[in-house]
């Protein structure tokens, strides 16, 4: 007996964009019209090992790439942004509060590469098999070099006026943060950052608690390193995004999950781009991969699991990628795949959330498969 899918029995009401396309991937249409490829990125910061909302959302990334690849006929790659600028380590010391990066403990040994990177590499590598979908994937070590992202962060340093708003509406702070090259420490709130653009470089001036005032030296054309908070780095990448049009002759997507949508694109990213001069026709697609949400309709973390002790009666399985394997084995992801397959090619199922509960009916409809049975 065939079992009913569970999102068989539901109505999925259209809202929004759903009002306007039949096809998520009518969304591509115009920007990959006369383009020769695909160029789809998303990024994760590698802070532990995937949780379940992780994994949905790389899975949707592939599927929703494989789905307009094979529609609009364009070969496709899916560029994984890896985030080992993460913090990892946070010192408090005369009242401030420092951090070293996940990357900064994986250099020093303090950090199992293999703990952060796995499961990710594991979960890529499973999806781009699946979905016929190659994938790159890129350090933010090689990521910060780039020579168009160099480019954007010059200009922001040559209108800090104009981007701090935008970037820092609370305090005005654009924090594009050096480290101590002593002891790799980094001012999180950057008050003794001072931000100086140059001819073909920026001047980064802080100052460490141990190790005294240093200073870094970012070149467009490479050297130097330097962390973007979150505002930065969504603005060098909507502006890498852009150039890649040109560098790949490619249709340039970024994916990522729907908290970064809504007010974050209108009030960050579109103003940004506007800023730097980049002509919305040449702006990267941006679409957004539904959202998990728990039982009281807030984002999945596991931060607010490991830190606070929220969702205690949530299985472990659903906050740790291992967890989820070694209960159900890899024919999971299958399970998983088969419903953000149909999310891919239906705007009325992307463009939404999901509930936990939701996902859980998912996965015990599907226990016999799973299970091996």
């Amino acid at each position: 007996m065939t079992r009913q899918h569970p999102s068989d029995s539901l109505i999925f009401a259209p809202v929004g964009i759903a009002h306007l396309t039949g096809d998520n991937a009518d969304l591509l249409r115009a920007a990959a019209s006369g383009r020769s490829r695909l160029r789809v990125t998303t990024a994760a910061q590698l802070n532990g090992v995937p949780h379940f909302g992780t994994v949905v959302t790389m899975l949707t990334v592939f599927a929703f790439t494989a789905h307009a690849a094979d529609v609009l006929g364009l070969p496709a790659v899916v560029v994984f942004d890896s985030l080992e600028n993460a913090p990892a380590e946070h010192v408090r010391i005369d009242g401030e509060v420092y951090t070293r990066s996940v990357g900064d403990l994986i250099d020093t040994g303090a950090l199992d590469p293999a703990e952060r990177l796995s499961g990710f590499e594991r979960l890529l590598t499973w999806a781009s098999k699946r979905s016929g979908i190659a994938y790159e994937f890129r350090a933010y070590q090689v990521y910060q070099g780039l020579r168009p992202v160099r480019e954007c962060l010059h200009r922001i340093a040559y209108q800090l006026g104009d981007f701090a708003p935008i970037v820092a509406p609370r305090d005005g702070v654009v924090r594009i943060r050096p480290r101590c090259p002593s002891c790799r420490l980094l001012e999180k709130s950057a008050a003794s950052l001072r931000i100086t653009a140059l001819s073909g470089a920026v001047r980064l001036d802080s100052r460490c608690p141990v190790h005294g005032p240093y200073s870094e030296l970012v070149h467009i054309d490479g050297g130097g390193w330097y962390d973007a908070n979150t505002p930065v780095r969504s603005i060098q990448k909507g502006f890498l995004l852009a150039a890649e049009r040109d560098l790949y002759d490619a249709c340039s997507v970024s994916v990522d999950g729907a908290d970064w949508g809504g007010a974050w694109h209108a009030h960050v990213l579109a103003p940004a781009l506007a800023t730097l001069g980049v002509p919305p026709r040449d702006w990267p697609i941006s679409i957004f991969t539904p959202l998990i949400v728990d039982y009281t309709g807030g984002k999945l973390s596991k931060t607010l699991y490991v830190t606070h002790g929220a969702y205690a009666d949530l299985p472990e399985l659903f906050l740790d990628l291992n967890v989820l394997l070694d209960t159900y084995g890899e024919d999971v992801l299958l399970t998983i795949w088969d419903e953000v397959t149909r999310w891919a090619a239906e705007p009325r199922r992307l463009h939404r959330s999901y509930t936990v509960d939701y996902l859980r009916t998912l996965l015990t409809a599907a226990q016999p498969r799973v299970n091996g049975s």
